[in-house]
């Protein structure tokens, strides 16, 4: 895992090269390159041919469409067709049509539209749980290897635990030599080998791949039937702070942690939730109990063009009246245990 500082306010993924844009009046927005150049619209789009896609942001609270493809939530930029209530986040929208896998090296993965394929469901080979009529999932078109699109594409390499100094490392079968029984480190519940995990070789110790910290500060990954835990906010970029109107002090946007408690207004567990979090006092409830949206489609400002210390004006816009930050140092998984075909020729 890398310790990220920056996130993109596009595809919330982490910024590690130059040339970025980065907003003259709040360091925090930040943007891809690419991502500045994304199309405006799309149409034939595989996973729904039928209308054109639109480019828009439709912030996620808690509640609400989550992308039709992964089934994530997403707070950054997706197409959306305004006909059908059908959006995808930025990320699906360009999956690739092929890649090698570390855990099938063997053999190229195709991308199937699971809705379009025709065949009976089948198995992803990472957690054996059947990928739905809907779901895209990358196969081998050789042998019986089949992945959901999260699974194949968005499972973070390594990981880091808090009582282990060494990263863990995703591993796709039983380990070699194992002295004993498989027990996660986090829940301490029995862990299948035959499914997907992470695995300590130094110090023996194996974890859940639900169980393991997407993001350090969430403490998130303690339900290992959860099978989003370890990716469950991957398209979330979290730390906006603003006044609401429904408590007297700024909120930050906050993924919910354990010591963050009950939920102050339908008092249930906070913990691995999109949660509005008090800075001055105890205060914290879950988002889709106040579901207003942060972004002004009006509110357009002046963007920098950041390349090796250069910076050039690109845009004039008007200033938002919220403040966004984000934490100075955030750990983000490295997800590219996957290459795509054109990258490997």
């Amino acid at each position: 895992m890398k310790r990220i500082k920056l996130l993109c306010n596009v595809c919330s993924r982490p910024i590690t090269k130059m040339p970025f844009y980065k907003c003259s009046t709040d360091d925090d927005f930040v943007l891809h390159d690419w991502c500045t150049r994304l199309p405006g619209f799309l149409t034939g789009h595989s996973a729904h041919p039928e209308h054109r896609l639109w480019v828009d942001r439709l912030l996620y609270r808690g509640s609400g469409p989550k992308c039709r493809i992964c089934g994530l939530p997403c707070n950054g930029f997706s197409y959306v067709c305004y006909n059908c209530d059908f959006q995808i986040d930025v990320n699906c929208a360009f999956m690739p049509k092929e890649i090698t896998h570390e855990a099938h090296t063997d053999h190229l993965l195709t991308r199937i539209e699971s809705s379009r394929s025709g065949v009976p469901k089948k198995d992803c080979r990472a957690y054996h749980v059947s990928i739905g009529e809907n779901e895209t999932y990358f196969k081998c078109n050789s042998c019986d290897f089949y992945l959901d699109c999260r699974c194949a594409l968005q499972l973070p390499k390594t990981v880091m635990h808090k009582f282990d100094k060494h990263p863990l490392q995703l591993s796709y079968a039983p380990i070699e030599d194992h002295k004993s029984q498989y027990f996660c480190e986090v829940c301490e519940e029995e862990l299948d080998p035959g499914k997907w995990f992470y695995h300590c070789a130094a110090c023996a110790q194996s974890v859940h791949s639900a169980c393991a910290p997407l993001i350090l500060q969430s403490e998130q990954g303690v339900n290992s039937s959860d099978l989003e835990g370890v990716y469950k906010f991957i398209n979330i970029k979290f730390g906006h702070v603003e006044k609401r109107p429904f408590h007297q002090h700024p909120l930050l946007f906050a993924p919910g942690t354990e010591n963050d408690g009950l939920c102050h207004e339908c008092g249930s567990k906070l913990q691995s939730q999109m949660i509005w979090k008090c800075l001055h006092c105890n205060f914290a409830c879950h988002c889709y109990h106040e579901l207003t949206s942060l972004y002004d489609p009006d509110a357009v400002k002046r963007i920098y063009y950041i390349s090796g210390g250069n910076k050039r004006m690109i845009k004039q816009r008007k200033s938002q009246t919220s403040l966004e930050f984000y934490p100075s140092e955030m750990m983000r998984p490295e997800t590219r245990h996957w290459k795509v075909v054109d990258d490997v020729q």
